[in-house]
């Protein structure tokens, strides 16, 4: 295979074109030197040129291509190695004779050249068509030698001059010829299958030129007219001008194809008969003139006959392989048919769809097998019966308004799904599409695809059941509930709902795991839905919270008492028995603003109601509930205002420290403080931090306001050390359940500490008792690296939750802080001092400090130095501080009232 290596880059064309310009150059200095006498030399040097380019062109292609511009370079340069030795030989003063060394130009034109082209690449012409283009060249030349003899030559050619050195010098026009004819059948090939051939056109202009020249030189020598032969030689160079601009031209990937009429293809095909027929026109001519024949004539004759004759034998040849070829082309086809066919067949009848043809009078005139398959039917009960017959009345009249539809629009079609009846029995869904093919000849009728949908349908319905309800209880959701109470809205109906929360739930999750829970959930729903009537929705709203869609406008406080008494009774759970309980809000559509503009809306407010009441009930000490009221969404509103004024404090720095003192009993000196954060709002005063320390807690604000307050307490006890000349001081920070859930709160608190050059040993951060109770593995690897950091830890209000001995010997804790609610009834009841008593003895037995909080009266101060307490808080000392208070009640050093 023939691979192009030629540039295409746009600076070839201008080196293209300078050589054209510089080929031309040397062609007109070569004609003035033609003219003038001096051209024994020149046509050696046009000739090496045009070899010198195609051997050039050569170096651009690999393979058969290569070796055809190289055929071509060593045919024209023997082509001019003969006219240089004939030249010479002519111009020498001992020019008698002939030069053997001349002839050899018939093996560069006669051998070499046609060689090339018989060798360039061209896979849409064959090897045959190659030869019989040689032929119908030696044809055209032959005619046009028998032409021109009869009418030009005959005359002055006298007796005797057309022995073998006639026929020899009449070789080169011949060859000329044939050459030029043979690049004339090429060059279409060439440039429709490989988008070049202008090169081959410059051959072939340089061909006819040749052959120009050739016979103008043959018809000199012949009249023996020797002064017009250096004109005659400009024929030869322009030849090779032609030849080495064409082998010098840049490769063009996208010239366009030949675009040639039909006639002109059988003109050329005819060319080589019309050339014979002119031929044998001229003998018969000559004949009748003469009244005799010639040698020369009767021999042109023989040998036109005899290329005829292997023309014909060409061609029959090529015939008898295209025959061959159709023959093969037709089997190979009619198998490809027939095994499409054989495939269609498979295809329609395994196929999951069920194929019917109808005709334009409702006449069943095509049933695919698949129809036993799919509907248990034998195709042939339908074959020549209108399908009016075989489906059912409902299923008819759907169909015929389809076929109605597309019956105006050919080729249309239309999908509709209905239900067909299996042969046992059996409805089954099915899709139906019916396309209009009446004017189509090979089908000439409506053709239906019909498939079973069952499986889909059944998907289908899964799907929408499982958008629409929990997976875990089975209940329906949220968003089904909503649907349901819009639905009921629009309709007038009145609808009160229930929200239910369960109370303590997330202690069984954490205490016997999800497992479990998710059992008890499960429960809990089938007792839901015992306690309500069948028209009632329940739902799972999610995690412990159901939802109970009552219809009417009483009864519902009754429903609610219902589900209450029924969670009294304890739920088993494999061999434990779990007490749990629920807090209820009920809303009702009595009290529905008409601000909600559609129906979901009004729904939506609905749920919102309930779920305020439920919260209601659960803020009021849960296990009951409670109806919806305004000022609910009017407490709900406020809440998410100081929400909203919350975090615009926080990002601005508005909030405040104050600093309770803590001090050492024993010496009743001030060694510490506890870090309060304080919210002066602009508007309200004072924030009671019972009211925003929830809110953060709920929405995470409690995280960045606890940075900052460990930062901000931090700094000052580092001011206020410094200022003391490093008289040590003990800064407390509180430490939410919502910062312990952060896997970071250990590198967050080292961070600060290095950021403020706090000693480690320094701070001691309170949590509550509901730390050491939830997520225990968690929190313990916390509290472990909070340790490793060297801080101390205190449990703040310690008494009032749920820890046990077990929990206190497991925890790295350091201090215990004793509940204000046992400090403030020492001095006044007796028994109430053994439980303080008992946690402060607990304390030292562990190795902790305790630190009792609340302490207002002396005899509460005096209570706990007798049990030994360690150290204390309260107004008794100093109620909590700004930070300039608080500076100074730690410089001066000022004990407390003794």
């Amino acid at each position: 295979m023939a691979v192009d290596f030629t540039a295409t880059d746009p600076g070839a064309w201008r080196r293209w074109i300078r050589s054209c310009v510089a080929v031309g150059v040397l062609f007109l200095i070569g004609a003035v030197l033609v003219v003038s006498g001096e051209h024994a030399w020149v046509l050696p040097v046009m000739a090496g040129a045009a070899s010198a380019a195609c051997v050039w062109r050569s170096l651009g292609f690999t393979g058969r291509a290569r070796w055809a511009w190289a055929l071509l370079a060593a045919g024209l340069f023997t082509w001019g190695l003969g006219q240089y030795a004939w030249l010479a030989h002519q111009e020498a003063p001992d020019s008698a004779g002939h030069s053997g060394l001349g002839d050899i130009g018939l093996i560069g034109l006669g051998l070499l050249v046609p060689a090339a082209l018989l060798t360039m690449p061209s896979a849409a012409q064959p090897l045959v068509n190659r030869i019989r283009s040689v032929l119908d060249g030696l044809l055209i030349a032959s005619s046009l030698v028998l032409v021109a003899w009869v009418f030009v030559m005959n005359d002055p050619i006298q007796a005797g001059t057309h022995g073998v050195r006639f026929y020899l010098t009449l070789f080169f026009p011949l060859a000329d010829v044939v050459i030029a004819t043979m690049v004339g059948y090429m060059l279409p090939s060439q440039r429709d299958r490989y988008g070049c051939g202008t090169d081959l056109a410059f051959v072939g202009a340089g061909m006819v030129a040749f052959a120009v020249a050739d016979t103008g030189h043959v018809y000199l020598h012949l009249v023996g007219d020797h002064h017009a032969g250096p004109t005659v030689h400009l024929g030869w160079m322009a030849g090779y001008a032609l030849i080495t601009m064409g082998a010098l031209r840049p490769r063009v990937a996208t010239d366009a194809p030949l675009e040639l009429s039909p006639r002109v293809w059988d003109t050329a095909v005819l060319l080589p008969y019309i050339a014979v027929l002119a031929a044998l026109g001229a003998s018969v001519m000559f004949h009748l003139q003469t009244g005799h024949s010639h040698p020369f004539v009767a021999f042109t004759r023989s040998f036109l006959i005899l290329l005829i004759v292997g023309r014909q034998l060409l061609t029959l040849l090529e015939n008898r392989a295209l025959t061959r070829g159709l023959e093969t082309r037709v089997t190979e086809r009619t198998a490809e048919l027939y095994a499409r066919e054989q495939h269609f067949h498979a295809l329609i009848r395994h196929s999951s769809d069920v194929v019917t043809v109808i005709d334009s009078t409702g006449v069943i005139r095509y049933q695919s097998d698949s129809m036993q398959r799919v509907f248990g039917y034998p195709a042939a009960v339908f074959l020549g019966r209108p399908y009016t017959e075989l489906v059912d009345a409902e299923v008819t009249i759907r169909l015929a308004q389809a076929m109605r539809q597309v019956a105006a629009r050919p080729f249309a079609d239309v999908t509709l799904e209905v239900v067909h009846t299996h042969q046992d029995g059996r409805r089954l869904p099915s899709e139906v599409i019916i396309t209009n093919l009446v004017e189509d000849p090979h089908v000439a009728g409506f053709v239906l695809n019909t498939r079973d949908i069952s499986e889909r349908m059944e998907l289908q319905e899964q799907l929408v059941h499982e958008a629409y309800h929990d997976s875990l209880t089975q209940l329906a959701n949220r968003a089904l509930f909503r649907e349901r109470t819009a639905v009921m809205l629009e309709s007038g109906a009145t609808a009160t709902v229930l929200h239910l929360d369960l109370d303590g739930f997330k202690r069984v999750n954490d205490s016997l795991g999800h497992l479990a829970g998710d059992q008890l959930l499960v429960q809990v729903s089938d007792r839901l839905r015992a306690c309500v009537r069948e028209e009632d929705l329940v739902a799972r709203f999610g995690a412990d919270e159901f939802g109970v869609l009552l219809t009417g406008d009483d009864g519902a406080e009754e429903v609610a008492r219902r589900i209450l008494d029924d969670l009294d009774a304890p739920i088993v759970l494999g061999e434990r028995q779990i007490h749990v309980r629920a807090s209820i809000g009920l809303a009702d559509t009595a009290l529905l603003e008409e601000s909600a503009d559609t129906h979901g809306d009004r729904a939506e407010q609905l749920m919102r109601n309930a779920d305020l009441a439920m919260h209601h009930a659960k803020a009021i000490g849960g296990s009951g509930f409670a109806s919806y009221h305004p000022r609910m969404r009017d407490g709900l509103v406020e809440r998410l205002e100081l929400e909203s004024d919350l975090r615009a404090a926080l990002e601005n720095g508005d909030l405040r420290l104050h600093y309770q003192p803590t001090v050492d009993l024993e010496t009743s000196r001030v060694i510490g403080f506890e870090a309060l954060v304080r919210w002066p709002h602009p508007t309200r005063g004072m924030i009671n931090p019972l009211d925003f320390i929830p809110i953060a807690e709920a929405t995470g604000l409690i995280v960045p306001l606890g940075h900052w307050v460990l930062h901000e307490a931090c700094r000052q006890a580092v001011e206020w050390t410094a200022a003391a000349g490093g008289r040590p001081l003990k800064m407390s920070v509180n430490v939410s359940v919502r910062q312990f859930d952060r896997a970071d709160l250990a590198e967050t608190v080292a961070a600060v500490l290095a950021e403020t050059g706090m000693p480690a040993g320094r701070l001691c951060l309170e949590m509550t008792e509901s730390v050491l109770m939830t997520d225990t593995e968690a929190n313990l690897e916390q509290l472990v690296r909070l340790k490793a950091l060297g801080l101390t830890l205190a449990i703040d209000d310690f008494g009032t939750g749920y820890s046990s001995l077990a929990y206190l010997r497991r925890f790295p804790v350091d201090t215990l802080k004793i509940d204000r609610s046992f400090v403030e009834r020492l001095g006044v009841i007796a028994d109430d001092t053994a439980l303080t008593d008992t946690i402060v003895r607990l304390g030292h037995s562990l190795g902790m400090s305790t630190v009792a909080e609340g302490i207002e009266e002396f005899g509460q101060l005096a209570a706990l130095r007798e049990m030994g307490c360690g150290f204390a808080q309260g107004y008794y000392f100093s109620r909590p501080v700004p930070a300039a208070d608080a500076g100074r009640l730690f410089l001066e050093g000022a004990q407390t009232p003794a």
